[in-house]
């Protein structure tokens, strides 16, 4: 079921659509983790594209590699736009917490499309999604890392220091609450998951538009070794 957060993240992204491809399309540091990601898959691989948004850079640079690329988004307008953008791709309009793997895949790439969630939504959804990746398949995730943005002692951190949720952050000239890890709680998140990590940057992107500030951004891929269960991911939401 949509939370409040994912229901507004639905009006600000189908509002924005294009305005937001043009500000961050040409992000060298995404880029760069999508095309170490292609390096690592083989040509035809089957690859999800986790709020895929107008489908550029992401699902556009998988499938000129040559991927069999699926992606959904919560904004029916920004999966309208991926759809003309990458026209070998399969696109749908649903909700990240509602959505149901079909099938395996060998890459699975959540870039900056969780940041609306709770952390209990995005760990139950992160947790479903890894258990659909193949033997040796990689997940990818991009985020900004609470480290640069929220004070260490801000009552606003889980107790294991590992996250934030519904933190205002400035975001179009505006605050937005926001899901934010620390560096180190998004590495623990896939790693306890079984996952092995092979690949991290931290680099900070100006968006191609007055309204945003400088973002300070960590892209992580991981690999799942082989066809053992995965475990979890860690830390496990709080409970009532």
């Amino acid at each position: 079921m949509a939370t409040e957060g994912s229901v507004a993240g639905r009006e600000l992204f189908d509002g924005l659509n294009v305005e937001y491809e043009d500000a961050y399309r040409n992000n060298p540091f995404k880029k760069a983790c999508i095309n170490k990601a292609i390096s690592l898959l083989e040509p035809g691989a089957r690859v999800l594209d986790v709020g895929c948004g107008t489908g550029v850079p992401v699902s556009q640079m998988l499938a000129d590699a040559g991927m069999e690329v699926h992606g959904f988004d919560i904004a029916p307008k920004m999966v309208e736009y991926a759809s003309q953008r990458v026209p070998t791709g399969t696109f749908e309009a649903t909700d990240m917490l509602e959505y149901q793997p079909k099938g395996e895949f060998a890459g699975i790439f959540i870039i900056y499309s969780h940041l609306q969630l709770d952390y209990s939504s995005f760990h139950s959804a992160t947790f479903r999604l890894a258990k659909a990746l193949t033997p040796g398949g990689l997940i990818a995730v991009g985020q900004s890392p609470t480290n640069t943005r929220v004070p260490d002692g801000d009552p606003a951190f889980d107790e294991t220091k590992s996250y934030v949720e519904g933190y205002n952050l400035p975001f179009w000239g505006k605050p937005l609450p926001t899901f934010m890890m620390s560096r180190e709680g998004q590495r623990k998140l896939l790693s306890s998951m079984g996952l092995e990590i092979v690949y991290e940057t931290e680099d900070d992107f100006q968006p191609d538009n007055p309204q945003c500030g400088v973002e300070t951004q960590q892209y992580i891929i991981a690999r799942r070794p082989n066809d053992a269960p995965l475990s979890p991911p860690m830390p496990l939401p709080k409970t009532n």
